[in-house]
């Protein structure tokens, strides 16, 4: 049998004298999604940030396809999305100059999703449009969270770990992540969401509450499978992702 696109096992995180979780393990593939709560400080950007390889678990495992990843590992790296709390953008650039930047630093300057006909197609997808040439300090807290959407629809990568990415958003960017959600996995992507609010997707996910036992992890419950995808879901597709061993 293959290997699941992404597989956790016996993964723990300790924070000073505090254990975040222990004994975390969990298993996703190709169209399946994890949703990841949990009370504030139960850990769940921690476990993103495991997940990312920007933090070093204290025990466990990160699997991709069965190949085990660390901490610091470039070629992980290049096969995820992270987005965190922090915007990383700048205040005096415009919102057309953050985008094509972030592009850059994603997928090298000359990538085709960098020019700028791509930039201002996912600008528009995403409803800023008309607000392309505004400073980024300018924008409200929703249309800086569309912006983190518009850098989802440029980068094609099989792997997206989000924290909290409809925090600020109205109901039809709600709408806009779940449809933007939808297609990526139906292109056959995979994503583990920390999240407070629940946002309209027809897709069920893999249920995972952090915090319920002195901060050890409850277990994963499986998702029923990916669902349908939505028309368009072709719309938003992913890098080529290796074959299975």
């Amino acid at each position: 049998m293959s290997a699941p696109l992404l597989r956790v096992s016996e993964l723990a995180c300790t924070l000073g004298y505090r254990t975040l979780f222990s004994d975390l393990g969990f298993e996703l593939d190709a169209g399946q999604w994890m949703m990841l709560t949990g009370a504030n400080g139960a850990g769940k950007s921690t476990l993103l940030r495991v997940l990312a390889g920007l933090v070093a678990p204290t025990a466990g495992s990160v699997c991709w396809y069965g190949t085990p990843r660390r901490a610091e590992d470039p070629d992980w790296h290049a096969r995820l999305v992270y987005q965190g709390h922090a915007f990383g953008w700048k205040d005096a650039l415009t919102t057309t100059e953050n985008l094509a930047m972030q592009a850059a630093l994603d997928l090298g300057v000359g990538h085709p999703a960098t020019r700028g006909d791509a930039i201002e197609g996912a600008l528009e997808r995403v409803g800023l449009a008309r607000q392309r040439k505004l400073a980024f300090a300018r924008l409200s807290a929703g249309q800086r969270r569309r912006l983190g959407l518009a850098r989802l629809v440029l980068v094609r990568r099989p792997l997206w770990l989000l924290d909290e990415p409809t925090t600020a958003l109205d109901t039809d960017g709600q709408r806009l992540f779940a449809r933007l959600l939808e297609g990526y996995l139906g292109a056959g992507g995979c994503a583990v969401i920390a999240t407070h609010l629940e946002f309209p997707t027809t897709l069920p996910a893999v249920a995972l509450r952090l915090g319920e036992v002195a901060g050890a992890a409850a277990g994963a419950r499986p998702a029923s499978g990916p669902g349908a995808p939505l028309a368009g879901a072709g719309e938003v597709p992913i890098a080529a992702v290796p074959g299975r061993a």
